[in-house]
């Protein structure tokens, strides 16, 4: 298989994904509306519906750059803006899905036990492990590279973004402010 078989197959692939992270949204969008958590519903759905669009957004510059690619007068260069956008919906709504989890995560315990530890902790070992997986991909991705795993800038984004939310739920957790 030659490198321009093997990009075009990687875009199938984000194609694919991101489809199958729009029925995601959606079907967990119709559920917790189903048997709301007291607090949460607003600011989860929120996150949600915003990583809906760069969902959408992802397949589009996806299934633009597979069209740009089978075009014979489109540079690579072209080509490969259309994949680091498409790259760039794709992290920010996984972003915006993993936040809205763990607010959801984190209310539906407490509703359903209390101020208890393991409320806390839901939303921590869940971020944390997401974290690690991180890590580790840019481990792997940037291998040989000093540094490159911590230097990633659009994966540090998304981590400081996750890390706000986790402030918010430890915030909401100690009674400093409720999340909406």
């Amino acid at each position: 298989m030659s490198g321009e078989e093997s990009q075009e197959l990687n875009v199938k692939d984000w194609i694919t994904l991101s489809t199958v992270m729009i029925g995601a949204v959606l079907t967990i969008l119709a559920l917790i509306w189903q048997v709301p958590p007291d607090d949460g519903i607003v600011t989860s759905t929120f996150l949600l519906m915003l990583s809906f669009i760069f969902f959408v957004n992802s397949v589009s510059a996806n299934s633009k750059a597979n069209f740009e690619a089978n075009s014979r007068d489109v540079s690579k260069e072209r080509i490969k803006r259309f994949v680091t956008f498409a790259e760039y919906s794709f992290g920010l709504g996984f972003t915006l899905v993993i936040t809205g989890f763990s607010i959801l995560g984190y209310e539906y315990l407490l509703k359903y036990e209390g101020r208890e530890i393991i409320t806390l902790i839901l939303p921590i070992a869940f971020l944390v492990t997401a974290w690690i997986v991180v890590f580790i991909y840019n481990l792997i991705n940037y291998f040989g590279k000093p540094l490159g795993a911590i230097r990633s800038l659009k994966r540090n984004l998304w981590i400081l973004l996750e890390i706000i939310c986790l402030i918010i739920i430890i915030f909401d957790f100690f009674e400093v402010f409720t999340i909406p």
